[in-house]
Order: structure tokens, then C-alpha cells, then sequence
């Protein structure tokens, strides 16, 4: 009788370990199954445990790559807004009247946060609840580099005369940021009440509105 193949054995009894093709499968593994069970079930009610089971891997692979659970939602933040970080503190660095203006820079935003129906989750539950715990890695990584360009994309615009003179760029800020990310928030009642699905052309109308408005 002929001896089975080892290496068909091998492949044939794989146990959860790294998933194949490399490390940087692994890695992105993680995040994508991260986000996807954060989404479903929030932050305090996912285990390193069941995000390793979700990548077909271990929880010990977690500690190799991000050293917990929070570095990597941490991760998965920084993979999310990084280009959008940089795109928009190129916009706020541009100068003269051709420079990209308002629209360009909540285009930017609302993509980002579309692409990752996740986001607006993780910012309620981890970063604006009482003792958010990663509110200051937030800060730190996101909105402490964000913010002050924005701002600068504003009074630029109102000094041009495409803004009204009296408007306050840092209050004008507040109110832009909260135009661009609440639709996203308040999807499970707009969505089913007024049939709102940002997506395809509709989110680039809803773009062009919102910076009309």
C-alpha cells in the first residue's frame, strides 16, 4: 500500500496559526476582521480570542503585531485616516486662489468615514464616552494633526471672500466636522426613515450639498 503524501497531510490538517501569504496577510487579517467584529459587536465585547479565530489565526499573533487588542484598534485607526491626515494638511499648506478650497477637504473626510462604516462606531463608544480609552491616542494621532488644518483651510476661504467675513474659522471647524461625520452616525434612523444610502454617486451629491450648505 502507498504512503500518503506528508506534505498532503500537512496541508490538509492546517490548525489556526499565520494564515498563508506572509506576514503582511496576517496583519491585514486581523485588522479586516477587527473592524468587521468591532462594527457588529463593539470594542468591549470582542475578544483577542474571537478577532484570532475570525483571521484564522491565534490571539498570540495579536501580541507579535500590535501588543493588544487597543494597538490594534490603534492600527486599525491609523490605516483608516493616515491618508486622509496627509491630504489634508496638504490642502491646508496650499496657497492662492487656486488652491483646493472647502469642498476638496470634506470630500476627503466623508470618503474616509463612508469607506469605514466602523469609524463613527469606534468614535462613540472608544473616544467620545466618559473615559474613552483611546481618546487621547485619538487626539494624538488623528485630530491634533486634522484640526489646525482645516482651520486653516477656512480662513483662507473666508479671506478670499468665498466665506462670509464675520464667520469664526475655529467655530466654522466644530460645525464642518459635524456635518461631515453625523450623517454617518445617525444611518441606522435616516437610512430605513429616509431611504439615505451614502454611496456611489448619492454620496458625492450629498458631498457637494454639504459643502454648499
Amino acid at each position: 500500500m502507498a504512503l500518503p503524501d506528508p506534505q498532503a497531510c500537512k496541508t490538509s490538517s492546517r490548525r489556526p496559526g499565520r494564515p498563508t501569504g506572509g506576514d503582511a496577510a496576517v496583519r491585514e487579517s486581523l485588522l479586516k476582521h477587527g473592524r468587521e467584529l468591532l462594527l457588529q459587536y463593539g470594542f468591549g465585547n470582542v475578544s483577542t480570542r474571537k478577532i484570532a479565530a475570525a483571521a484564522g489565526t491565534t490571539p498570540a499573533m495579536i501580541h507579535y503585531y500590535f501588543g493588544d487588542k487597543l494597538g490594534l484598534y490603534q492600527a486599525m485607526i491609523e490605516s483608516a485616516v493616515q491618508p486622509l491626515i496627509e491630504s489634508v494638511q496638504r490642502l491646508g499648506q496650499a496657497a492662492g486662489n487656486e488652491a483646493p478650497g472647502l469642498e476638496a477637504v470634506m470630500r476627503e473626510y466623508m470618503r474616509m468615514v463612508a469607506a469605514n462604516p466602523w469609524f463613527p462606531a469606534l468614535i462613540i463608544q472608544e473616544v467620545l464616552a466618559q473615559n474613552g480609552r483611546m481618546r487621547g491616542e485619538f487626539i494624538e494621532r488623528f485630530a491634533g494633526k486634522t484640526a489646525p488644518a482645516l482651520v486653516a483651510v477656512l480662513r483662507r476661504e473666508r479671506e478670499q471672500g468665498k466665506l462670509r467675513i464675520d464667520l469664526d474659522p475655529q467655530f466654522a471647524a466644530v460645525s464642518l466636522l459635524s456635518l461631515c461625520v453625523f450623517p454617518f452616525v445617525s444611518l441606522p434612523i435616516t437610512g430605513p426613515v429616509l431611504g439615505f444610502r451614502p454611496d456611489g454617486d448619492e454620496l458625492d451629491r450629498f458631498i457637494s450639498h454639504t459643502a454648499q450648505l
